[in-house]
């Protein structure tokens, strides 16, 4: 579905999207934090984190603010999270890849945006303190399911099955181990894994993970930052690999079979 205007170059578009990924950053940054704390995401002025103090409009634009405050407060000068504008510019890039992957297909586009959104929150909230939060996979379970049967990118049959797979993968997991392994959070992340990206797709990504996953802890121990007693936010790697699966997954399931029918 071609959705764009002719007569505006393309260029236009690409900084608008990236700056409307900026924002939304921006919002999950505050989101993160509020959520952590107990308090409300919508309702509220933002706050330094140190005194307290209001933060005034001119200060909460994206990005620049944190360079022009060169990364503190106005008032205490305490220093801001540096996770602000890395979250923001990241959350920017991945809507840009959204664009350039699927640019003729505004509800493509719109569901990688949502769907971006919520690993992104999921990501650095499971980085940050641990923890897989289902007030971020519930709804991110709702509407997967809800938009993927609605626009049909991913058969109803692939969807249903790729959360029962992933999710009692997972489950299987969390039995077997009496909880030591994983939480019951990556049960709900498998199955969301499932929801978005359908079987095929979603074995591929728990494959990717396992990869990214191994190769980091590798590198850690290796390198003596961390020890096998170490917890690892494994989340981290299941949103780190949805997201490449969202974009590139064909082709991954494409290499990997021709790969197989070499042997």
């Amino acid at each position: 579905m071609v959705w764009r205007l002719e007569f505006v170059p393309i260029s236009m578009y690409y900084v608008l999207i990236f700056l409307l990924g900026v924002c939304i950053g921006s919002f999950l940054n505050a989101a993160i934090f509020r959520v952590h704390e107990d308090k409300s995401v919508w309702k509220g002025r933002s706050k330094c984190m140190k005194c307290e103090e209001p933060i005034s409009w001119y200060d909460l634009v994206p990005v620049l603010s944190y360079l022009r405050l060169r990364g503190r407060c106005r008032k205490c000068k305490s220093v801001i999270d540096w996770q602000y504008p890395i979250i923001e510019i990241v959350t920017g890039l991945f809507f840009l890849i959204a664009f350039a992957v699927s640019p003729d297909n505004l509800f493509l586009v719109v569901r990688n945006w949502i769907f971006i959104s919520y690993l992104v929150i999921i990501f650095v909230y499971d980085l940050r303190y641990m923890y897989i939060l289902d007030r971020f996979t519930i709804p991110a379970i709702i509407i997967a399911v809800i938009i993927n049967l609605w626009i049909g990118v991913v058969p109803a049959w692939s969807i249903l099955l790729g959360a029962f797979v992933l999710g009692g993968f997972f489950f299987l997991q969390y039995v077997i181990s009496k909880g030591v392994w994983i939480g019951g959070g990556d049960i709900r992340m498998g199955a969301l894994m499932g929801f978005m990206l359908g079987f095929e797709q979603g074995l591929v990504a728990i494959f990717l993970a396992y990869v990214i996953g191994a190769t980091i802890s590798i590198f850690l121990l290796m390198s003596g930052k961390a020890s096998r007693k170490t917890p690892i936010p494994f989340g981290t790697f299941l949103t780190l690999s949805t997201l490449i699966v969202l974009f590139v997954g064909k082709d991954l399931l494409h290499w990997y079979l021709s790969f197989l029918y070499s042997l």
